[in-house]
């Protein structure tokens, strides 16, 4: 079964970004070194794992790149895949085995009259022997140890590759040794035509590695940890330290789902750090189940089916939908999906922002009631409408968990701590702001000059 997410959702979660300026997760783990890393890095991101095994095997590569020094005996050089990958699609390659005649003929004529096929072709086999003997080492470096199955297979793969007579004498060809006529004919032969499956295969490898590691990387670099993926039936998602990714220095917080605990209310003013809040939740949510590391300093989740976050919903104007009405379509969607799938991350920032109070106030309310009868999913849902929390808590709705985001009052001054506390915020800053930022006075200044230069009537 697939992983259940949507366009919104990726975008929201800023997983590949929108513009050239925005950061995204994809742009944070982006330290590959080769192309096709690139794009291998993009599918993983594209396509998270349902199945507990291939997260696991993801998520212990991952983290033996980080732990192991065996990565320094690697190289991965981007101008030499690049080239590996223009040589083996190259037209024109040999079917036959090639005789020794026929491969000094070759080379004869093309001292006479060089050709830039035949030296794509001879520098072309020199960086796939190259490769194949940096892999072998690395191979035979990291069966030192105790590895992660990933690297338990592709060892097996690459030693059983070079034990076949046609590879034995690949080890002894070291340093871009000049070879004769002959063994490139024949090398040609074998990597463009009976074994260029085997070579497709170790440049794949290659890539995945390129990944690996700088995922790896980023997860020294910014602290990330490996979550603990528990079975479904468990209906557990504790975060502790959590933090938003694409913030300096960020406050971290805790959150814990349980199948009696489902649904986060959270609270606060605006500004206060609700979406950053619910975006990173959402994001290693998301991360976990691509296998990769995630911004929190421990996790531990039940395998999900799916997720969807609303955050930054937008007016859909090509369709003639206001706001409200693109948020009562958005909820309706996610009510279907949780028709067809349970066990679902669901996400909403701030619902009905996009009508007037009392109509936010009354959807809210029902929504969310509705939403926490339903048991076997996690959601995280916002909003800076206090009369909501107390209509929920007039309720008596089980399953609800009330959190705020802390606001402190020091010297008349509202301050943002941006820690995540128990109960329900009653903060409303919105004259406060209005008042600091002394939006009347520029007001009345400009009243006061027009009425000044305006003539007065006899």
């Amino acid at each position: 079964m697939k992983f259940q997410f949507d366009n919104q959702t990726l975008k929201d979660l800023e997983i590949f970004g929108s513009g050239r300026d925005q950061n995204s997760i994809f742009d944070l783990f982006n330290c590959v070194k080769s192309l096709k890393g690139k794009e291998q890095l993009h599918y993983y991101l594209a396509h998270p794992l349902t199945d507990p095994e291939e997260i696991s095997n993801r998520k212990e590569v991952i983290s033996f790149f980080q732990n192991s020094d065996c990565k320094e005996n690697l190289e991965i050089d981007k101008n030499d895949l690049n080239f590996i990958e223009h040589y083996l699609i190259q037209g024109d390659y040999p079917t036959m085995p090639p005789s020794r005649f026929s491969a000094l003929e070759n080379a004869l004529m093309q001292k006479i009259n060089p050709t830039n096929e035949y030296y794509i072709i001879e520098r072309g086999i020199d960086y796939v022997i190259y490769l194949l003997n940096n892999l072998y080492d690395f191979s035979a470096k990291a069966a030192e140890s105790a590895r992660p199955q990933i690297i338990e297979k592709n060892n097996a793969f690459i030693f059983e590759l070079f034990d076949l007579p046609e590879f034995k004498g690949v080890p002894e060809i070291r340093g871009m040794q000049k070879l004769k006529p002959f063994s490139i004919a024949t090398y040609d032969y074998i990597f463009r035509y009976t074994h260029k499956e085997a070579i497709r295969t170790i440049l794949n490898i290659i890539y995945d590695y390129d990944v690996f590691i700088a995922v790896s990387q980023v997860a020294i670099e910014k602290g990330f940890s490996y979550p603990e993926i528990l079975p479904v039936h468990k209906s557990i998602f504790e975060v502790k330290g959590l933090f938003n990714p694409f913030i300096v220095d960020p406050v971290k917080n805790d959150l814990s789902f349980s199948l009696s605990n489902n649904l986060a209310f959270i609270t606060g003013p605006n500004m206060a750090g609700k979406s950053s809040l619910l975006k990173a939740l959402a994001i290693t949510a998301y991360l976990a189940h691509v296998g990769f590391p995630v911004p929190a300093s421990e996790c531990r989740i039940s395998l999900l089916a799916g997720i969807y976050a609303t955050i930054n919903l937008s007016d859909n104007l090509n369709l003639g939908y206001s706001h409200f009405y693109t948020e009562v379509a958005r909820i309706k969607f996610i009510a279907e999906k949780l028709k067809e799938n349970s066990n679902m991350l669901i996400v909403f920032d701030e619902l009905f922002i996009g009508t007037n109070i009392k109509d936010a106030y009354e959807g809210s309310l029902v929504i969310i009631s509705a939403f926490s009868k339903i048991r076997n999913c996690f959601f995280a849902i916002s909003t800076h409408i206090i009369e909501v929390a107390e209509g929920m808590k007039a309720t008596k709705l089980e399953g609800v968990q009330f959190r705020q985001m802390e606001i402190i009052t020091k010297d008349g001054f509202f301050q943002y701590t941006y820690q995540l506390k128990e109960g329900v915020s009653n903060k409303r800053i919105g004259m406060h702001i209005i008042e600091r930022e002394k939006i009347l006075e520029t007001i009345n200044a400009i009243i006061n000059n027009n009425t000044e230069i305006i003539p007065k009537k006899n």
